[in-house]
């Protein structure tokens, strides 16, 4: 196979593969834990949050009857199976876990992905030995799930987070605990009361699901192939992916801190139209999509573009504290520039591969046969994405 067809079933793979609905639908069954630490005892607070391609699925097995309706029993029954998946361990001793709290939503919101479970368990934490560690693990569910766990930063005097572990996946998380520190009373939580090692684990997570992001959300996929496709020359592809980079932090930042809020239907109905109005440029303009208007395009539609990944970022974060946001931000912010660079570079190798007109020192002007194939696949793509995004707001 030359790397003409190599280029070609690569577009075909990113236009061609995406799902049938939404380009951030959530499939998969999102279970974040936070753990409150007191000096007897300790809170678990589980909020479930099934996506719309798996919820029903859940639901199946929440509505014993099938009725449409869950009753307290069916709730009591399922509250009982998550706690049955659930392990907890406190110095090496099995600890139990106490249902005192649940709360879920109806049928009809957790199919439309409008509403979580939530479960809040407590278990006693030993007397007379501290550090304490704990070891928590989670197995409901891990054909669908995506678990997420941390620790709220202790505020009461005598409690003190010596360090964490967790897993990849944070299916298995470790926590150190000290009933005796010099903390005091009320004492903010910040990002530099966390030991180096939390620091790096909170960034290293979120680092994974920037990546996993970017590589799994085919509208901005197509998005950067469509630059590509556009870009004279690496230095060009440079500076309008710096451009776009720039600006999808700005976004992604004021929304993470609520800053900015802009309705979800809207910002999927702009990111299609993104893909579309790029790659018609690179077929109908060349020459634009290789000047200063193609920088100011890729800027202004970064804007948006962050505001969609600030969706799936604010959907990982759930209640984790707003002391150490900055650092979660940062992790994620970093997957997303390294996921970028892992479809960059090698989409931008194999142009270079099959052009076939060198221009000028660095510079290349790309066959236009290919150019034309691969933008108008991605045309056709975005406006598939486009169609869906409209009916959904409508």
């Amino acid at each position: 196979m030359n790397a003409r067809w190599l280029l070609l079933l690569l577009v075909a793979m990113l236009a061609g593969l995406a799902p049938p609905a939404s380009a951030h639908r959530l499939n998969e069954y999102l279970q974040a834990t936070t753990i409150a630490l007191a000096p007897d005892h300790l809170t678990l607070h589980l909020r479930l949050t099934p996506g719309t391609d798996v919820a029903p699925q859940v639901l199946a097995g929440l509505d014993a009857n099938h009725d449409g309706q869950l009753s307290p029993a069916e709730q009591r029954a399922y509250a009982a199976r998550v706690q049955h998946d659930l392990a907890l361990t406190l110095d090496g001793q099995p600890a139990s876990l106490r249902l005192v709290d649940a709360a879920f939503p109806s049928p009809q919101q957790l199919v439309a992905g409008l509403g979580d479970m939530q479960l809040t368990f407590e278990a006693t934490v030993p007397a007379g030995h501290s550090p304490h560690h704990l070891v928590f693990v989670n197995q409901h569910q891990p054909a669908l799930a995506a678990y997420l766990v941390n620790c709220l930063l202790p505020r009461q005097a005598g409690l003190q987070v010596v360090s964490q572990n967790r897993n990849y996946l944070q299916s298995r998380y470790e926590l150190t605990f000290s009933t005796a520190s010099v903390m005091t009373a009320g004492a903010a939580a910040t990002p530099a009361s966390l030991h180096r090692a939390d620091q790096r684990a909170l960034v290293a997570t979120y680092f994974g699901h920037g990546v996993r992001h970017i590589l799994t959300g085919y509208d901005h996929l197509l998005f950067l192939g469509a630059l590509v496709l556009g870009a004279a020359s690496l230095w060009e592809l440079v500076k309008v992916v710096t451009a776009f980079t720039l600006a999808h932090t700005l976004t992604l930042t004021l929304a993470a801190y609520q800053l900015v809020r802009v309705p979800s239907g809207l910002v999927e109905v702009l990111i299609a139209a993104s893909i579309v109005v790029v790659a018609v440029q690179n077929v109908n303009w060349p020459g634009a999509a290789r000047g200063p208007s193609r920088l100011l395009m890729a800027f202004a539609f970064g804007l948006v573009h962050g505001l969609g990944f600030a969706s799936g970022l604010l959907a990982l974060l759930h209640q984790l504290p707003r002391e150490v946001l900055l650092l979660a931000l940062l992790g994620f912010s970093l997957g997303l520039e390294a996921g970028q660079q892992v479809v960059l570079l090698p989409l931008f190798g194999l142009r270079r591969l099959i052009s076939q007109r060198p221009q000028g020192a660095g510079q290349l002007v790309p066959s236009p046969v290919w150019q034309r194939v691969g933008s108008l696949s991605i045309a056709l793509a975005g406006l598939y994405y486009l169609g869906q995004a409209v009916v959904a707001v409508l």
